[in-house]
Formats: C-alpha cells, structure tokens, sequence
C-alpha cells in the first residue's frame, strides 16, 4: 500500500479548513458549522468510500499460455469488477513496466464502473526478464475528489508468470575451449589411469612389478618401470550455484541476476546436450537435485524446469549445495561451476579440470 499527497490539492484542502475554522469562531451559526464539518469529515469519509470501492472491487488478469518465453509477444486479459453498491470513479492501473511491456494498457490507465459492472481488458504482452515473477497489473490507485491524496493498493489477484530463458550460445565462448579439450582427451593434473601408460623412468623402490617393462629393462641393463597416463575425463559435471534470495526481497535486481543466470545455465546444458556429450548438472529444485543431459529430450526436461524450478526451500539447501566440491564427489569428472551471484574477486563461472 502507498500513499501519495498532491501538494496543490492538499494546500487547497487546508486553506478551505482553515477558513473554516475562522468562519465558525468568528460567526458561529449552522452554515459555518457545516462548511466546517464538512471539510473536517471529507477525507475520512474518503478514505471509507475508497476501502469499499476495493474491498468488493474483483480482479482477474492471466496470459493466454501458462509458460511463455522472454521476449515473446503473447494476448494478455484482465477482468475488472465491481461487486458493490458504490460506483468506482476513475480507478488507475498501476503495471509491472519495469519487467513486462504492456502494449495496450499503460501505467496509470484510467477505468471506471458503474454498480455491478465488468470489463474487461485485452492487451499484448511481453516479458522482459527469465524466471519466475509478479507480472501485469501490481495496483490500483483510487483518488479522493478533491484530489488531495492518491491511495495505491495491491491488486486483488496478482498474476506471476513462468518466463523461459531463450536458448542461446552465450556460454559457447566460455565453454568452447574446455569442449576442444575434453574431445581431445583431457588429462587430469593430479588423478593417474589405473594401467601403466607408454611413459619409461627408472625403477624406484615401492613400484608393482606389474609396472616394469621388462624389454626394456633386459637390453638397458637396469629395472624400467611404466609411468601411468594421466587419467582422461570421462564425464562434466555443472554446478548450478543459485543465490538465496527470500520471495520478498526479489527485487529489479534479483530479476536482472536470475535472467543471466537461467539463460546461461540453459546455453551450458545444451552446449553439451546437443552434441550427445554426457554433462551432469547439479541444481537446487528446493533440495539440492541432480539431473543427466545426453540428449535433446533430457535438455527439454531440465529446460521446461529452469524458469521456476530453481528455487531452495530452505537456507541449508542452500548451504548444502554451495558445500559441494570436485573433492566431495565426482571427483573424475571435469567440474564447470556456474554461480548466480559471484562474491568480490569470484568469476561468474569457473572450469575446474
């Protein structure tokens, strides 16, 4: 709820007060009384006319799909009713116009209605950012008659919509170069394979004789032994590190965040999925989740997801997932850490091989 005082209207208000008050200790009488009852009465009487205009005041607004793509033109449709004995006079919408484009319903359109009266309201719409949020119309603002003040209430039936991420290749350029590598062969800088490799070096105590090339030895007259190949990754693992942000504090900002966030998690699954590369992605879907992309029906799982279905349930999701590491589990794979909100000298996403 906001309220907003017209400097003008209320400079007029209290002049006529004012007035008022003078008028009746100085002449008395029921005409003075009355001016002055009435200018005393008008705004509580106000604001008791407004509270009933919304209270049977009846709001209906949705979209014509039930998960719509950002950016993408879709039909949008409000239905307005007053349910009460009281006519609403010059009723103001009041929209999300800093992450939804209304194009036939501007902020601050003007309804009124008669006793028991509908219409309704028909416009296109088009998101501006990925995720899920408040969309549409957020209030409505009722005016006193002599405007001096101006009321803002939350519209009776708030409406949030499911906006999917386009599917881009923003990740591309970051993920590129660990794609030529994994095709090629990544080698771990710490993890040997389990068979000795084509790599020769003196014998030293403590080496399995398995590991001993024995040809070699015999002609250079001293113990060989193999040294293993440094382990080839196998399999990539994403860990998607949302931020944990209460409802009620998702702001402009938050929004702004999440859109990178949702279009860049989508272009990484299916930078891999698209090319039938394995990439195991790690996300919270209220509680920490895990979920295998290989192909295009898999991308489409976690795709039809990604706009509302990152989310914790609670802080020790939260302080679940950002607890993981390559050491923790997983550790053969090639490890992409992908996070919503970077902390100072933190990279938006960090490649761990």
């Amino acid at each position: 709820m906001n309220l907003r005082i017209h400097p003008k209207g209320a400079a007029i208000y209290l002049f006529c007060l004012a007035s008022g008050v003078v008028f009746a200790s100085f002449y008395g009488g029921p005409v003075s009384f009355a001016w002055l009852n009435a200018c005393l009465l008008l705004l509580p009487l106000s604001v008791v006319y407004i509270l009933l205009n919304y209270h049977f005041l009846r709001f209906y607004q949705e979209i014509e799909v039930h998960r719509i793509v950002r950016g993408e033109d879709h039909r949008y449709l409000a239905k307005i009713e007053n349910a009460g004995p009281l006519p609403i006079h010059k009723m103001r919408l009041r929209t999300w116009n800093d992450r939804c484009h209304l194009y036939e319903i501007e902020d601050g359109h003007q309804v009124s209605l008669g006793i028991h009266e509908k219409k309704e309201l028909y416009s296109g719409i088009s998101c501006i950012y990925a995720g899920s949020y408040n969309a549409g119309i957020r209030m409505v603002a009722f005016t006193d008659p002599f405007s001096v003040f101006t009321l803002e209430l939350d519209v009776p039936y708030s409406f949030r919509a499911v906006v999917s991420p386009q599917i881009t290749d923003i990740a591309d350029e970051v993920l590129d170069l660990e794609n030529q590598v994994n095709n090629t062969g990544l080698k771990s800088r710490r993890l040997p394979e389990e068979t000795p490799g084509s790599g020769l070096r003196p014998y030293q105590p403590g080496d399995p004789l398995r590991a001993i090339n024995w040809k070699v030895s015999a002609r250079l007259s001293e113990l060989v032994t193999r040294v293993p190949d440094k382990m080839e990754k196998r399999t990539v693992t994403i860990l998607m590190l949302a931020a944990f942000v209460p409802d009620k504090m998702q702001d402009l900002e938050f929004l702004k965040k999440r859109d990178f966030f949702l279009e860049f998690i989508v272009s990484a699954a299916w930078h891999f999925g698209r090319q039938g590369i394995p990439v195991r992605l790690i996300y919270p879907a209220g509680k920490v989740s895990e979920l295998v992309v290989d192909s295009y029906e898999s991308f489409q799982e976690f795709y039809s997801t990604a706009a509302d279905g990152i989310f914790y349930y609670s802080e020790k999701e939260f302080d679940k997932l950002r607890g993981l590491t390559p050491r923790s589990t997983y550790d053969k794979d090639t490890w992409i850490l992908i996070r919503e909100d970077p902390g100072p000298g933190e990279d938006h996403c960090v490649i761990i091989a």
